[in-house]
C-alpha cells in the first residue's frame, strides 16, 4: 500500500493514480485489511516517501471516521466551520435489526447526518434500505438529515444552514431551559 502511494505521488506519476491510491487506502482501512498503526509505521520508516504528509493526514481522517472521499470532503467543507456543533463520526445506534452507523451525529440532540454518494445510495434498493433505516431511527427519536453528493458539492453553505437550523430546533425541544 505504501509503495503504491509513493509511485502514485512520485515524479513519474500518471494522471489518476493519486485518486486511485487514495481510494485504495480508504477502502483498505475501512474494510480492516490494514490498521492505521501499521500504515503509520510504514510511513515513518520511509522519510523520503512522496506524499508522506498527505498519506498521514488521510490515515488520520479515516481513523476519525471518514469512510469515503465524499465523507472526507463533507467533514472539511460542511460539518466543520463557525457555529457548527461537534459531530461524532460513524456513531453507532442499536436498532432491532442490528447496529447502524451514522456518518455524523450530534448525539445529545439525536441528529444524524448522512452524506449520500451514488456508489452506496444510488440504486432503488439502497434508497429503500435508507428509508427503512431512517424510519427505525425516527422511532428511537433520531432526526436524520440526508445530503446528496450533488447538493453537498453545489450548496455546502445551504447544507450547513439546514444542519444548524435543525440542531437549534432540536435543542429547543430537548434541552432543559
Amino acid at each position: 500500500m505504501v509503495d503504491t502511494w509513493g509511485l502514485a505521488f512520485g515524479r513519474a506519476s500518471t494522471a489518476g493514480l493519486p485518486e486511485l491510491a487514495r481510494s485504495a487506502v480508504i477502502e483498505t482501512l475501512r474494510e480492516g485489511h490494514a490498521r492505521p498503526m501499521e500504515l503509520r509505521s510504514q510511513v515513518c520508516s520511509r522519510p523520503a516517501l512522496p506524499g508522506r504528509r498527505t498519506l498521514s493526514q488521510l490515515v488520520t481522517a479515516v481513523e476519525q471516521g471518514s469512510h469515503s472521499e465524499l465523507e472526507l470532503w463533507g467533514v472539511d467543507h460542511v460539518l466543520h466551520g463557525p457555529g457548527m456543533p461537534v459531530f461524532v463520526q460513524q456513531h453507532p445506534v442499536r436498532l432491532r435489526s442490528g447496529t447502524v452507523r451514522l456518518d455524523a451525529a450530534v448525539v445529545h440532540l439525536q441528529v444524524g447526518v448522512e452524506l449520500d454518494g451514488a456508489a452506496f445510495h444510488g440504486s432503488a434498493e439502497a434508497r429503500e434500505r435508507d428509508t427503512r433505516r431512517d424510519v427505525a431511527l425516527a422511532a428511537l427519536g433520531w432526526v436524520v438529515l440526508r445530503f446528496s453528493y450533488q447538493r453537498l458539492m453545489t450548496d455546502p453553505e445551504g447544507c450547513r444552514r439546514e444542519i444548524l437550523a435543525v440542531c437549534r430546533a432540536r435543542a429547543a425541544l430537548l434541552l432543559p431551559r
